[in-house]
């Protein structure tokens, strides 16, 4: 783990170890986790992953058409079995 300041402006320096994948210019997603960390996600890397998973399940016959429809099979199915206990 490397440390950094938050500066004036609430800006902070990427270390230079970190840098080597970024580039003047990215645009990133910041959020905060759970745990407090701050996370930077780069758009690219995330619209490149939607770009090699889109259309993953389709054509499967043991995944429901209607996600909804199945989320709610699914919950159903674990609240019976809370029930039973």
């Amino acid at each position: 783990m490397i440390r950094v300041a938050i500066e004036e402006g609430y800006r902070l320096t990427v270390p230079k170890a970190l840098r080597r994948k970024l580039k003047i210019g990215d645009e990133m997603f910041v959020s905060v986790d759970r745990a407090g960390r701050i996370v930077l996600i780069s758009e690219k890397r995330i619209r490149a992953t939607l770009q090699q998973t889109a259309g993953m399940w389709r054509g499967r016959e043991d995944i429901p058409s209607d996600g909804v429809k199945s989320v709610n099979k699914i919950r159903r199915s674990v609240r019976t079995q809370v029930k039973d206990r």
